[in-house]
This record gives structure tokens, C-alpha cells and sequence, in this order.
């Protein structure tokens, strides 16, 4: 496959504010059955983020779950690429104005509201799981 066609390939996300992006490589249903780690790392990263789409919509953060190693991110103009590490399954925190970051490994709901609040810190935005 061609680098570009690779690139068209990979999911897009526009950051327009706050946004998180959690990420899991793809696993194949074989692959679930016969790996219960898996099986239950897939179960929590689905569930935690479940339980935070809410307090991170309430809060303007946009959420979203790509299930790949690399994906675009999209801020005005410029266009780059992540690529997960040595660990596949994590979360890029991004907004305008701020050097990315990001976070390895599946977290609990809590541990991804105080991240937020903490990549936030300082500015005007009402930080998850607190009030304005």
C-alpha cells in the first residue's frame, strides 16, 4: 500500500477545542476469545470512556475512540500524524494552543477527568468533574 493511501486510511480527527482521543489497536474477534487480557483490556477501555462522555461534553471537551495504532489530527491548517508507541492502547489530550499529551494504557474514569483537568490547568475552560 502506498504511504498515501496508508494516510487515508487512518482515521481523521479536527480539533476545533479540548479533545481526547482514546485509542486501542485493532483486534479481531479470534483474538478476543483466545486472549481473556485482551478481552478484558478492550472491556475496560470501552466502559471507562462510556462513563466520561458526558462530564467531558458538559465540560467542551470533544471524545473520541479510534480502535488503530496511528491516526491524523487536524488543528486550522496543520495536519500530523500520531503513532502510538511500544504500548497501542492509550489517550492524546489536544487542544489549540497546547503541546499535546499522552497517556499509555487503559485508565478508569477518574484517572481520564483529572488528566483533563490537569492538561487544562490555567485556562478558562470548566475542567471535567468540577464546577464552573
Amino acid at each position: 500500500m502506498s504511504l498515501a493511501a496508508a494516510a487515508r486510511e487512518q482515521p481523521a480527527i479536527v480539533v476545533r477545542g479540548p479533545t481526547v482521543v482514546a485509542f486501542f489497536p485493532p483486534v479481531k474477534e479470534e483474538e478476543i476469545k483466545a486472549n481473556p487480557d485482551t478481552n478484558e483490556a478492550l472491556a475496560d477501555f470501552q466502559l471507562y470512556p462510556f462513563q466520561v462522555r458526558e462530564p467531558f461534553r458538559k465540560a467542551g471537551f470533544a471524545f473520541h475512540e479510534v480502535y488503530a495504532v496511528s491516526f491524523r489530527i487536524h488543528i486550522g491548517t496543520r495536519i500530523t500524524t500520531f503513532r502510538a508507541g511500544q504500548v497501542k492502547v492509550g489517550y492524546y489530550f489536544i487542544a489549540p494552543g497546547k503541546e499535546a499529551r499522552v497517556e499509555y494504557g487503559v485508565m478508569t474514569d477518574g484517572d481520564l477527568l483529572r488528566i483533563a483537568g490537569d492538561y487544562l490547568g490555567g485556562t478558562a475552560h470548566q475542567t471535567p468533574g468540577t464546577s464552573r
